[in-house]
């Protein structure tokens, strides 16, 4: 199924689902069923045919021969339905640890009719949920585990902790919570079926993908829709609990406590990594202080319009926080888009001591230690890139003493300076840049946007050079001039830039469904590569000893058909006595993905089974056949 065709799906079924609730859920049920019904049937049939074969005593060793390839099948399925789900990440908290966080989850989930709870676990992430773990795959058999984030404790208040663990009992509550985790795991089940057949190829397997590749994206739809409108369920299901305006306050407040981390926490930390090669100690310790201390004043509103510009995605089963707050009743803050009513300074204190009478101390160094591992890498990337850049800048400036720069050295001065120093000390060089190519989608968008930044409203026509040169720029871009706008009060012409946002995200949905699969029915070209591209590519490629041949064809794709999308087809090299093994077919793509630079995105698949078609279409593509052994 192709994007346009799932998101019209999706959009088609949220309409019958708000119409005729009780109809959809009914339907998303049967074609659950339907899934059962086709695997158990293939194992009913097959069992029935060994035991004919037992039966009329023709037994032989052609017939057992014969028998093996049903047997196996049936095994890959009865493999496939076993669903192995790991036990969640965490620490344990016993009782005595957080008396008050036991007792307000036993206060929620009689309240909403949920689950009883196993196992409370405290973890490092900025998230709380309610999980479920079948311990026997399809049969259930639940192991309940509340997971909350010490991150998301220090962020929000006590008040704010109710709202979220309302919010996440509400997806488990009742014959609702049933239904929803049964629906779930069925997800899970289709997903890892077709995972192994695809590992486990046998003769006859192709009845089965053929059968998933048409199933599994049209049930994701229906039980997509599901998911959704069941983040809304749980939303309603916060607001009876915790009130109205505490669970749309919790909710607000963890975007925003999220942007504090992206936009101020992380930025500015890694600034350190410009003149110190080592990153600090105690970097959990900090993001904890930075979550627990109260957002700035004069950022509260931009972030808070920022947020409701967002909306929903297809790869994704939240909803935007606009459509959240719109169920629950703020439509008409939202038209004004004043973040003053939720007031979100009346609770603003951090819930971690309110909740845990311990301090976790070993739990506290284990996340030190893994964070600190975690940034190490991009922290030590930054600080190289510093003192090399200091060091080109150095030159540049001496070479520019002697003579005139080349457009090419400007632009890495203008650069350099951008991002070693800031934008704003960027401008005269970057409108050096501009006076030798005025069209330079960069230079424009940094000149742009260092011009918003001080206020000057000529950074607008920069910023809309740039995404017309260049339309990744767009998101970005226009947020930088809807703010701007918004700030002055210009409602209407804001309005424009917030479209133009919303538009693109939804071409970025489509494009990148487009780009997600490869099929007959698709159209491909000849690549066109550069020849010293094309040679590049063919070299890293004969380091392969397992590849045979090699077919680079480029996808024809109607959504941002400047940005190039190729296909890599793939036919393994055998030996005298192997057979096409689809195991070791995915292990040289996995090879091949890792250690070849492509010169766009590309997909690779083998030529084989489901894409042996692709063959003969590539071969009649001229140049396609780039490669062979």
């Amino acid at each position: 199924m192709q994007e346009r065709e799932f998101v019209a799906l999706v959009e088609r079924l949220e309409n019958f689902s708000r119409e005729r609730p009780a109809a959809y859920r009914l339907r998303v049920g049967l074609l659950a069923a339907l899934g059962y019904l086709f695997l158990f049937g293939v194992v009913v049939v097959v069992l029935l045919l060994v035991a004919g074969v037992i039966y009329l005593g023709t037994i032989n060793f052609i017939v057992i021969k014969f028998l093996i390839i049903p047997l196996g099948m049936a095994a890959i399925v009865l493999r496939s339905l076993w669903i192995e789900i790991p036990e969640p990440d965490g620490l344990e908290l016993q009782y005595n640890d957080a008396p008050k966080l036991f007792e307000l989850a036993d206060e929620i989930r009689r309240a909403t009719n949920g689950p009883h709870l196993h196992k409370i676990l405290l973890s490092s992430d900025f998230n709380a949920g309610v999980v479920q773990r079948p311990r026997l795959g399809i049969f259930g058999w639940q192991e309940n585990y509340l997971i909350v984030g010490l991150p998301l404790l220090k962020a929000l208040s006590p008040m704010d902790v109710r709202a979220v663990l309302a919010h996440e009992f509400g997806h488990l509550s009742g014959s609702h919570g049933k239904f929803s985790g049964w629906i779930y795991r069925v997800r899970q089940t289709w997903e890892q079926v077709l995972t192994n057949m695809k590992q486990h190829r046998r003769y006859g397997s192709g009845v089965f993908e053929t059968f998933f590749e048409w199933y599994a994206p049209y049930f994701g739809a229906y039980s997509f829709v599901l998911a959704r409108s069941q983040e809304f369920e749980a939303d309603a299901c916060s607001a009876r609990f915790a009130g109205q305006q505490a669970s749309a306050r919790a909710l607000i407040k963890l975007d925003l406590k999220d942007r504090v981390l992206n936009d101020d926490f992380w930025p500015s930390l890694f600034k350190r990594a410009d003149a110190e090669p080592q990153p600090p100690h105690q970097l959990f310790d900090s993001m904890l202080r930075s979550l627990s201390e109260p957002i700035a004043n004069e950022k509260l509103q931009p972030w808070f319009a920022k947020a409701l510009l967002r909306r929903h995605a297809y790869h994704d089963t939240h909803p935007a926080l606009a459509d959240r707050l719109e169920a629950m009743g703020f439509s008409s803050v939202l038209r004004e888009g004043d973040i003053t009513p939720f007031d979100l300074d009346a609770d603003a204190t951090g819930s971690a001591e309110y909740f845990l009478s311990i301090e976790p101390k070993e739990f506290l160094a284990s996340q030190e230690r893994l964070l600190r591992e975690r940034v190490a890498k991009p922290w030590r990337e930054r600080n190289q890139f510093v003192k090399e850049a200091r060091i080109k800048l150095a030159e540049l400036e001496e070479k520019s003493t002697a003579e005139e720069l080349s457009l090419e050295d400007k632009w890495e001065l203008a650069r350099l300076t951008a991002g070693v120093e800031s934008y704003p000390a960027a401008v005269p060089f970057l409108r050096d840049v501009l006076q030798g190519v005025p069209d330079h989608a960069a230079a424009n968008y940094m000149l742009g946007e260092a011009l918003l930044e001080a206020g000057d409203e000529a950074g607008i026509k920069h910023i809309e050079a740039a995404m017309e040169k260049d339309q990744t720029a767009i998101p970005a871009g226009c947020e930088l001039v809807y703010h701007f706008l918004a700030a002055r009060e210009r409602t209407e012409e804001a309005a424009k830039y917030g479209q133009c946002i919303l538009d693109y995200y939804t071409e970025v949905n489509l494009a990148q469904q487009e780009r997600g699969s490869v099929t007959k029915l698709d159209r491909f070209e000849e690549h066109a590569l550069a020849p010293d591209v094309l040679q590049q590519l063919q070299l890293q490629l004969s380091k392969h000893p397992k590849l045979a041949e090699a077919y680079f064809v480029r996808k024809v794709v109607e959504h941002f058909p400047d940005r190039p999308s190729y296909v890599l087809g793939i036919i393994s090299k055998l030996g005298k006595f192997e057979f096409q093994d689809n195991k070791a077919d995915q292990e040289l793509i996995n090879q091949i993905a890792a250690q070849v630079s492509f010169p766009g995105y590309t997909s690779i698949i083998a030529l084989e089974h489901n894409y042996k078609p692709l063959r003969k279409i590539f071969q009649k593509i001229q140049g396609s056949k780039i490669y062979r052994a």
